[in-house]
């Protein structure tokens, strides 16, 4: 009997064990596969930017076109040289009754098979509006050059700000949920006080509000990581199921991280000045551009000289194929002066025309070095208040978290109620929360200085990319700002 039951029992163990282990195999089938990992600086990163930014490939391909266009108008002022054998059957034509019947078909005027075997060389000898033209695709080669650079730097710059977002993200998240667990902390503390007697029912229902308060501005946060990140991954073309480790620090370490070679050379002695920026040579360039253009439209009253020598190889007969002694050379030279003497209007609707370019580009030239000068003053604004901004905050943290300390003790030895106690931890979270912002704010304000020269206008209000406020009744409410210019990759 007793062997009897002790199989029993070794039975029921194995089978609840194979259950067990049936049950474990839905989990590990359904259990997603393990996420890629990229550990990235931000030297990394700005690194990868260029390679990345389909804004970059295409400012490269508008300086490939421009220097096409300048291959192409060089060409209309040197020599063209053009082979153009030629081959015709003669049905019939007007001079075959005025000449006798030819047996050997090698008469130019009767003969049915006439072939020219041979080319064309030509340049033009003066030409003074196409040198204009000349002129002005050179200018818009170098317009497209400065914008080339202008952009590399703006890609730098929305990098590295999305990099400082998803860094300050991931910090607002830390700081949003050390504060969530305090709150549990507190409610499981009021809770074991009112098991015991020691905490009334009202003090519980405070703590629990404040717990789920808290909550929503977990999640949030979370959500803004998430969308930082992806954000990042689409700049530097990492897959979006690739886990990013952020490994360069979000504090106010000066040169955090290497620009990449080709962008450090050109900042390379370079004046930030307005007058010196790249947008301010860009609206310049664009000006001697229309200049060009203007005196290229004006030199069409001008003749124009070209000379063309034609040489060929011609061969009659009343075979296909003419024997060799029936070919014989065709040489001639052409000169053409070709002077314009009544166009209708084009040529006055042309001046027109380019006269109007060329005043509306001076005065965006004017307008831009305006913005320039505006636009510096207000970057260093943007630095120096950052600055501000990054040393207030650390001062504020350090007496926020010492009156949450305190406070903590006053509320355990009951000498101060809940209602001080969450208002400490709301102004530490909001403290931790201005200072990662300033941390953020500071990093990039000092890489747009960097970038000055080289930057176009407008990006002195780039921290708008992320911004971070506390508000609430009883818990923090971070807002998170996604901001992407049509420039930014």
């Amino acid at each position: 009997m007793r062997t009897f039951v002790v199989a029993a029992v070794l039975c029921l163990a194995v089978g609840v064990r194979a259950a067990e282990a049936q049950d474990s195999i839905p989990n590990a089938v359904l259990k997603a596969p393990p996420r890629d990992t990229v550990r990235l600086t931000l030297t990394d990163a700005l690194a990868q930017a260029e390679p990345a930014s389909e804004q970059i490939g295409i400012a490269q391909a508008a300086v490939r076109r421009a220097k096409g266009a300048v291959t192409e108008t060089r060409s209309a002022l040197l020599p063209q040289v053009n082979l153009g054998p030629q081959y015709t059957y003669v049905f019939e034509n007007p001079y075959q009754s005025l000449f006798p019947p030819d047996p050997t078909g090698s008469n130019p005027f009767t003969s049915t098979n006439q072939w020219r075997l041979g080319g064309s060389a030509s340049i033009s000898l003066l030409n003074l509006s196409q040198w204009a033209r000349l002129s002005a695709s050179r200018a818009a080669t170098r317009v497209t050059e400065l914008q080339l650079t202008q952009q590399q730097s703006l890609t730098i710059l929305t990098v590295a700000s999305a990099y400082y977002d998803a860094a300050l993200t991931a910090r607002l998240v830390t700081i949003t949920e050390f504060t969530l667990v305090q709150a549990e902390r507190t409610l499981k503390d009021v809770t074991l006080g009112r098991d015991v007697g020691t905490q009334s029912e009202f003090e519980q229902l405070r703590s629990r509000v404040a717990r789920d308060n808290q909550i929503p501005v977990v999640t949030r946060a979370r959500a803004n990581r998430d969308i930082a990140a992806t954000r990042l991954k689409q700049l530097l073309d990492i897959p979006i199921t690739t886990e990013v480790v952020l490994e360069t620090p979000l504090d106010d370490h000066e040169n955090p991280a290497a620009l990449p070679a080709d962008v450090d050379s050109l900042l390379e002695g370079v004046d930030t000045a307005a007058a010196a920026r790249a947008v301010v040579r860009t609206a310049q360039e664009a000006v001697q551009q229309n200049e060009k253009l203007n005196a290229a439209a004006g030199r069409q009253w001008i003749p124009t000289m070209s000379t063309t020598m034609n040489y060929n190889r011609a061969g009659f007969s009343g075979e296909f194929i003419p024997a060799p002694d029936e070919f014989a050379n065709d040489w001639n030279l052409i000169a053409v002066l070709n002077w314009p003497i009544f166009t209708s209007g084009r040529i006055l609707g042309q001046k027109r025309q380019a006269a109007a370019n060329l005043d509306a580009s001076r005065l965006q030239a004017k307008l831009t070095g305006e913005q320039a000068e505006l636009d510096n003053e207000t970057i260093y604004a943007r630095l120096r208040e950052a600055e501000d901004n990054g040393r207030a905050t650390a001062s504020v943290v350090e007496q926020a978290t010492r009156a949450n300390d305190i406070a903590e003790l006053r509320y355990k030895e009951g000498l101060s109620t809940q209602t001080e106690l969450q208002d400490v931890r709301l102004q530490l979270e909001q403290a931790r929360a201005n200072q990662a912002q300033a941390a953020r704010d500071l990093q990039v304000a000092r890489l747009r200085l960097t970038l000055l020269p080289f930057l176009p206008l407008g990006t002195a209000d780039l921290t708008a990319a992320t911004t971070s406020t506390v508000t609430s009744t009883g818990a923090a409410v971070q807002n998170f700002n996604g901001v992407v210019t049509s420039t930014g990759r």
